[in-house]
């Protein structure tokens, strides 16, 4: 008796390795049934739609020799298809060679153009279908414009591998989206929805599609022969073709069977055994499936062909309309005659922070060009050594602090594009701008203007994303004093957007044993009353080569990092509420005490956390006496900054005392001594001879009582 059908979100998990002969590790599992029920809680209107989409199907595959006899007549069913690399110019960033041989598999394998079909077990040679589709590259884009049906995204969610990291969805009722991603979450290859479960708006119709690791794509560069597979037996669920098994993901575990009548009752394979007959004795079970784990995979069945075509025969989810000689027309696959495109520029980077005189290498990812054709690359470093570069992929040392323009212009014989970046790119002096002791509060607004920190946002670039997170600085809650730094995590819709602020380089060479240490406060809300689901992560970073590498010295994550529980709107912490603020110290390491170094605070940020907040950054002081004895100081302002000429330190003093002001240049040396003497308590005014000294960047060290801080001056 076949089991009642219901579909579900299905993942495949593949895990394979080389041996003396191919061989199958065992699958890691992805909480698959955890993933249905909660889909099911959220949108119980998708029980309704799996039931009508069966039995449109059995409807369908009772008269399925008459559609099939019309199909033969009217020549293959034709599929465009285009492949969205998501990459940060890595080796996911996968050669468009790759893509063209993983189309030539899929057409080969749904046409039944493979040769290993005559290694079929003798139960099967009768019914290894030919299901007839062909699957195209789209040769024109959603807006009309000359596409070679690959577009490659530079974005960090290549490293996330699920429903956000699938940017930039074409209208999946022309199109058929594959998405390819350096990782995936839980260790899957991929996975693909059914039909039934993307139906409406509130199912999420723009994650339909496939998305599945660069490494399983095609049979040549990243991939392999034993990977190559993976994209036919994805395809088949979004097709709506289940595991053989049934509806979970636990080959081996049980008997069950996938609403097919010719796959025999089965409880799946995780290797090759082709006599397999455990289910029902003298029955032979289907382990060659394209749709099994046996990874000896080489056909489907006439059956899952019944089922295919229902699914195209349908109007769920738009699969009827993607063959249709309308969208053919308008996809530009209607033949097979390529209309060769202009190329898009596309680039990133090997280091987005480095000192002036460190090297930059440029990683090209411009596509959309024929593979025939030759490509040349122009790029403009205006603040670089070269200025200019028609290499693929450039060395450039800059010469200048702070965020450097990059532009590349990529042609071909058909046409030209450019794309600039002005955040990419972070250069900071090689000498330690602050000697610790050393503190921000983030009172000072002009903190991240004038690159005091650093703020950096991933995908801030990423026209597909449209990020708006950045961590600003803010006025609207604090530890102590006025101000704070804020990551806008309440407007995060990607799980594992990527957002930091780094610090300037400091010298640590002055601080004792005891004074080795950083501390900090933060506060931390959830979006979601369900602190399980939650996934956001905070991690600290030191570096002690000008951000060449990072290492992590402080990590907290999901529930763990909350310490201000449920918030339902914008997390805003309540002034003067110290529960609301929980405070880090970490001892930093011996090594750590060098002329140079540098922290960056990054958050991984998820659709189910809230706005973060930091502040009270300490690096210097003993642990017995903590950041609390340094809020003599409320707020220091220096203006006109930058300036040509003189300008004016505004001191707001929590209580009066003794102040001493020194302004050092960037080597240490002390170029100018302000002020040493008695200031009252609230706004004091100083002036700072900006005029007498040589155009440059100078450092304002201001002591108070127990307060020590310091602030950038730059005179032009």
């Amino acid at each position: 008796m076949k089991k009642h059908y219901i579909l579900i979100t299905l993942f495949l998990l593949l895990c394979f390795r080389f041996t003396a002969v191919m061989s199958q590790e065992a699958n890691t599992l992805c909480g698959m049934n955890e993933a249905r029920q909660q889909l099911i809680l959220q949108h119980p209107e998708i029980l309704k739609q799996e039931e009508e989409t069966e039995q449109f199907t059995k409807n369908f595959v009772a008269r399925y020799q008459q559609w099939q006899n019309a199909q033969r007549s009217a020549g293959p069913i034709i599929i465009p298809i285009v492949f969205h690399i998501v990459n940060q110019g890595g080796p996911e960033n996968i050669s468009d060679a790759q893509v063209l041989d993983q189309v030539r598999i899929l057409n080969r394998d749904y046409n039944k153009q493979n040769a290993d079909t005559s290694l079929v077990v003798a139960s099967f040679k009768s019914i290894i279908a030919k299901i007839g589709i062909q699957f195209r590259l789209a040769n024109i884009d959603p807006y009309g414009n000359c596409t070679n049906g690959i577009e490659r995204i530079n974005s960090d969610q290549t490293y996330s591998g699920d429903d956000y990291s699938k940017l930039n969805t074409w209208p999946r009722e022309k199109y058929l989206n594959v998405w390819v991603v350096k990782q995936m979450q839980h260790g899957v290859a991929g996975y693909a929805y059914y039909p039934a479960d993307v139906v409406t708006l509130y199912n999420t119709p723009n994650y339909d599609g496939v998305i599945i690791l660069q490494d399983y794509i095609g049979s040549i560069g990243t991939a392999s022969l034993l990977h190559s597979r993976a994209l036919t037996h994805e395809i088949g669920h979004y097709l709506n073709l289940q595991h053989p098994w049934g509806n979970n993901n636990d080959p081996g575990q049980s008997c069950g069977d996938d609403e097919v009548n010719d796959t025999p009752i089965t409880r799946g394979s995780t290797s090759c055994n082709l006599g397999l007959s455990y289910c029902h004795a003298g029955v032979i079970e289907n382990v060659q499936n394209y749709m099994d784990y046996s990874y000896c995979s080489v056909m489907f069945t006439e059956g899952q062909k019944a089922r295919m075509l229902a699914t195209l025969a349908s109007n769920v989810s738009s699969r009827s309309n993607l063959y249709a000689d309308s969208n053919l027309i308008a996809t530009g696959t209607a033949d097979t005659m390529r209309t060769p495109c202009a190329p898009v520029a596309n680039f990133n980077v090997n280091l987005r922070y480095v000192c002036q005189g460190n090297s930059v290498t440029f990683l090209n990812s411009s596509g959309n060009s024929s593979p025939t054709d030759s490509m040349t690359y122009l790029w403009e470093f205006p603040n670089g050594v070269p200025d200019i570069s028609f290499d693929k992929n450039p060395h450039v040392v800059f010469i200048t602090e702070g965020w450097q323009p990059v532009k590349l212009t990529v042609t071909n014989a058909h046409g030209s594009s450019s794309k600039s970046d002005t955040s990419l790119v972070f250069v900071s002096f090689p000498n330690a701008l602050y000697s610790a002791p050393y503190f921000e509060g983030f009172e000072d607004p002009s903190v991240f203007n004038q690159n005091e920190w650093v703020s950096a946002n991933y995908d801030a670039n990423n026209v597909y994303d449209n990020n708006v997170t950045w961590f600003k600085q803010t006025n609207a809650a604090s530890h102590t004093g006025t101000g704070s730094a804020v990551l806008n995590n309440y407007n995060a819709h990607a799980n594992d957007d990527i957002d930091e602020i780094i610090s300037p380089g400091l010298d640590l060479t002055g601080l004792t044993a005891q004074q080795m240490n950083l501390s900090f406060y933060y506060s931390f809300a959830s979006f979601n009353q369900d602190f399980s689901k939650l996934l956001d992560s905070f991690v600290v970073y030191g570096s002690a080569n000008c951000g060449t590498t990072w290492s992590s010295i402080y990590k907290v994550s999901g529930v763990n990092a909350l310490n201000a529980g449920y918030w339902q709107g914008p997390f805003v912490p309540e002034k003067g509420q110290d529960n609301f603020w929980k405070k880090v110290s970490i001892n930093l390491p011996s090594s750590y005490k060098q002329a140079h170094i540098m922290f960056k605070f990054r958050v991984y940020t998820t659709v189910k956390g809230n706005n973060f907040y930091v502040d009270d950054i300490n690096i210097g002081k003993a642990l017995a006496t903590g950041i609390e004895d340094i809020s003599n100081i409320t707020t220091v302002n220096i203006f006109p900054n930058p300036g040509n000429g003189n300008s004016f330190l505004n001191l707001n003093l929590a209580a009066p005392g003794k102040v001493s002001v020194k302004v050092y240049d960037i080597t240490g040396k002390q170029a100018l001594d302000v002020f040493d003497g008695t200031m009252t308590d609230g706004e004091n005014q100083i002036e700072i001879h900006g005029s007498s000294l040589a155009a440059g960047i100078y450092v304002v060290n201001i002591i108070a009582g127990q307060s020590v801080m310091q602030r950038k001056l730059i005179v032009k």
